[in-house]
């Protein structure tokens, strides 16, 4: 009986963004979870797209300003608290896992006019793109512009400031290749 209410609830909620998400140009596909306390904020014409089978846990938050895009493929898991947020575009391929408090950013504030606050001044964004099949370890954080390719895997608390080839292994604040997954 419990089971059965608790995937009654996420039926109840992902109609609900379903139907938010399509009057701002967004979608979601079959079987996606989406636990309490989860946040999509998106505008007209900067869609969230949740591809079939994502589940996005508890205190999730994905959130497109200005002209931004989220997109997750078909099975990406997002664990608790983890945090998007684009101003120009964020794409997940298919399978791929985001540990609990991750946070991928796509832009930054300019700081050079003292004159007016950082808020007010411009921002400057460009694409996340991460491959399929990739892992995203607990509290890793993924800056402007970064690709991480296919299968690759990042340490917990890494700072990915650069693209990463397909199938390395990152740790570290910047994040640097350790080896390649399939070595020893």
């Amino acid at each position: 009986m419990i089971h059965f209410l608790i995937n009654f609830l996420n039926f109840l909620r992902v109609a609900k963004w379903r139907f938010i998400l399509a009057l701002r140009g967004g979608s979601i596909g079959r079987r996606v979870v989406i636990q309490p306390g989860v946040c999509l904020a998106s505008g007209k014409s900067r869609p969230i797209i949740l591809h079939d089978g994502v589940h996005l846990m508890r205190g999730v938050v994905l959130s497109t300003g200005h002209s931004g895009r989220i997109e997750l493929h078909d099975n990406v898991y997002v664990g608790e608290y983890g945090v998007l947020t684009s101003n120009a575009a964020i794409t997940i391929g298919r399978d791929s896992l985001i540990a609990p408090h991750a946070d991928l950013v796509d832009f930054n504030h300019a700081t050079a006019d003292l004159d007016r606050p950082v808020f007010a001044q411009p921002v400057d964004a460009a694409p996340i793109t991460i491959g399929r099949d990739v892992w995203l370890g607990a509290r890793v954080t993924v800056l402007r512009g970064v690709t991480i390719g296919d299968q690759a895997v990042v340490g917990a608390g890494a700072v990915v400031t650069r693209d990463l080839p397909p199938r390395s292994v990152a740790l570290g604040v910047p994040a640097r290749v350790l080896r390649q997954r399939g070595s020893k």
